[in-house]
């Protein structure tokens, strides 16, 4: 009996293939995970709003592979897409745009088609601070 054979027989997988089988569910599981609340609802409803809204904007951005641009207005404690707008938690004491301070009444951030966004941190006067997952597209404690 020849090599080719004995696999027809066997009618299994390989160990090189099941590698590749399980290299490959892996990498969904785990571009899957960030965009799963595994955690479930906290009870923060406000946050659960502004995440929702975000999730819109990064929808509309992948579907029609435009930049979207979402603004949180310190002054009024909104957050604002198109004609949109969410309260935030509580008021902005002080926050970050892509590692840099942010100065003045707000800060515009872009959501890309690719759907990634910059990165936001935000601390909030009840001293909750909310970092935005340029990944995940959505406010996460931290």
């Amino acid at each position: 009996m020849n090599i080719h054979a004995a696999r027809r027989l066997s009618g299994g997988l390989t160990f090189i293939e099941l590698l590749i089988v399980l290299f490959i569910v892996g990498m969904g599981w785990f571009t899957l995970m960030p965009n799963l609340d595994l955690a479930g609802d906290r009870g923060d409803d406000s946050l659960s709003s502004v995440n929702a809204l975000i999730y819109e904007a990064k929808t509309e951005a992948v579907e029609t592979d435009s930049r979207q641009y979402v603004f949180i207005d310190f002054e009024n404690g909104l957050l604002k897409w198109k004609n949109e707008e969410i309260a935030l938690p509580s008021e902005v004491s002080s926050g970050h745009f892509n590692e840099y301070p942010i100065d003045g009444d707000g800060v515009e951030f872009t959501i890309y088609p690719e759907g990634f966004s910059d990165e936001v941190r935000l601390v909030f006067s009840d001293g909750l601070t909310v970092v935005l997952d340029p990944l995940a597209v959505r406010f996460v404690e931290g």
